[in-house]
């Protein structure tokens, strides 16, 4: 009698422990609280505002992906002196990679041609759009048109206009 009695109590204390460690009894009641609905929205905003300037969803990073990478490439063997009539892409990124290993120093001077061909870009349409262009890098540029074309599209967005913004923006090279 005195086992069976004893069995019961451990039964009856290991299911009362186990109650008891499921109530939060201690959780701060704020933070299981929900957040109310002005901070929600915000919330929701600043989602929809990263989807909306970002390239998700977007697959192939906007129609012309593949001309731009093509005229790229086409600008690059012109430079190194490949002839890419009549070959495919991969053929001519094979032979591109090979005069990169063959003349690392070529490599160099092309990208350094190209980063001051891309920020003269950059700064004509800084200049376009308003921004001063005086001692500033390429990175600093884009970060500004990139602002000011967000805010452009954002007040677009709200008289019921066009949300693009009138100026491309540049592509990366």
């Amino acid at each position: 009698m005195k086992k069976q009695l004893r069995k019961q109590l451990v039964v009856l204390g290991s299911a009362a422990a186990l109650l008891l460690s499921a109530v939060p009894a201690y959780a701060d009641p704020v933070s299981t609280a929900t957040p109310p609905s002005e901070q929600l929205e915000a919330q929701h905003e600043q989602e929809r505002s990263h989807w909306r300037f970002s390239h998700h969803g977007k697959g192939d990073h906007g129609a012309n992906h593949e001309a731009r990478k093509l005229k790229h490439l086409n600008e690059a063997a012109a430079y190194f002196g490949i002839k890419t009539e009549g070959k495919s892409t991969e053929q001519i990124i094979k032979e591109l990679k090979a005069a990169r290993e063959a003349d690392p120093a070529k490599w160099d001077k092309f990208k350094t041609e190209m980063k001051a061909k891309r920020l003269t870009h950059l700064q004509e349409v800084a200049k376009g759009l308003g921004i001063k262009t005086e001692g500033k890098t390429a990175h600093q540029l884009r970060e500004e048109i990139r602002a000011k074309c967000k805010d452009s599209a954002k007040k677009n967005s709200g008289k019921g206009e066009s949300s693009a913004p009138s100026t491309q923006a540049p592509s990366k090279q």
